[in-house]
């Protein structure tokens, strides 16, 4: 049988340490029994072995483990399990790799749609350019639906790409959520109708077990353009089950709940690995993470580290999404940050776009044509 090899980054102070954290690791992660009470069977299959440890600087090294893909069964939790299991709760163990190519058996259905695939439900004219695609969120939380569905209807309006739900926006009295979805889905068609431009609209389908698929085919059959999920509130199991039938509908996940896998430097996950690859190896088109200069503001290197992770096609999958970067954003910055990260990118703009004076239309139709003029071939 195959196996596969996860890479993480440890903290250790000699070479001597770094191994021992790594053999550890490797049946921790497996068969979490002593060595010398293992069959040779089970030693040889089911035990993680540690490939190669090397330094790469004064006290972190890189393990390589490989893992035989008979541990997984055909369960993702089970895969999920193996990759950060018990080692989530030790301190100097960060996943930082995986070899993809090896896990094609499993049912990973990856986007459905991938950054081409968006870009073709988009507007003619962010096709042509190529330019970054720009999103902005409904809020806040205890308007009413007609007021919701006037702002959506205004975005769409000023020509924006993606209107999506802000994450907070659930199934409140003040708007619930089926109705919601009608007011707003007939918000973006009334303003399509009038302009030409049909803006995606993502509520957001994020809900407790099996509500989470509910609310999927309700905002599909009411006519939205994709969902917004939160995979760590409703599983990366359930953003794989709706990846499987998002092919025209794209997802969109957003980060909540998932900052303590990745503010460590020594526990969790790499932003990278987190956002630029396993939620897109769990079915998202947009991954959403904080941006650098925001209130959760990631550093520039980790941005750019992300950005990469997301445009490079899954192996297991052959699909890539569209990084988005959240917080930080401002009507005047978006220039400069186009520059930073070039055109497939989609960009989360909020409160700057709220605070125009001239309200949410005339601030989306300046920041669209500011975009169009920049990626406007010659």
């Amino acid at each position: 049988m195959t196996r596969f090899t996860v890479s993480y980054k440890l903290v250790a102070d000699h070479e001597d340490e770094a191994m021992a954290l790594s053999e550890k690791v490797a049946g921790e992660q497996s068969v979490e029994v002593p060595d010398d009470v293992l069959s040779p069977r089970i030693f040889e299959i089911f035990r993680g072995h540690t490939q190669k440890v090397s330094q790469t600087s004064e006290s972190s090294w890189e393990s390589k483990i490989s893992y035989d893909s008979r541990l997984l069964g055909d369960d993702l939790s089970q895969f999920l399990n193996v990759l950060l299991g018990n080692v989530s709760l030790y301190n100097g163990v960060k996943v930082t790799g995986l070899s993809w190519d090896k896990l094609e058996h499993l049912q990973l259905n990856g986007p459905a749609n991938g950054i081409n695939g968006v870009r073709a439900l988009c507007s003619a004219k962010s096709r042509e350019n190529r330019r970054p695609l720009l999103c902005s969120a409904l809020k806040p939380i205890g308007l009413s639906t007609a007021e919701i569905a006037e702002i959506c209807y205004q975005f769409a309006l000023g020509g924006i790409d993606l209107i999506k739900d802000d994450h907070g926006l659930a199934n409140q009295a003040s708007s619930p959520f089926e109705e919601r979805v009608a007011a707003c889905t007939a918000a973006v068609q009334k303003a399509a109708d009038e302009t030409g431009h049909k803006a995606i609209y993502l509520p957001n389908v994020t809900a407790d077990g099996e509500q989470t698929l509910r609310r999927f085919s309700i905002a599909k059959k009411a006519g939205a353009g994709g969902a917004l999920v939160i995979p760590h509130l409703c599983g990366l199991h359930q953003m794989n089950k709706l990846a499987a039938d998002a092919e025209g509908f794209p997802i969109m996940a957003h980060p909540a709940f998932s900052g303590s896998y990745v503010l460590s430097n020594s526990f969790g996950f790499t932003p990278e690995f987190l956002y630029g690859e396993l939620w897109k190896a769990f079915g998202a088109d947009f991954s959403i993470y904080p941006n650098y200069g925001g209130r959760f503001s990631f550093s520039m290197e980790s941005c750019k580290k992300i950005n990469s992770a997301c445009r490079e096609e899954l192996s297991a999958t052959k699909k890539n999404c569209f990084p988005a970067p959240g917080g930080g954003i401002q009507r005047n910055s978006i220039r400069q940050f186009s520059e930073w990260y070039g055109k497939d990118t989609t960009f989360l703009i909020g409160g700057s776009l709220y605070q125009h004076p001239g309200g949410v239309k005339t601030a989306c139709t300046e920041l669209i044509d500011e975009l169009e003029s920049m990626y406007k071939e010659t």
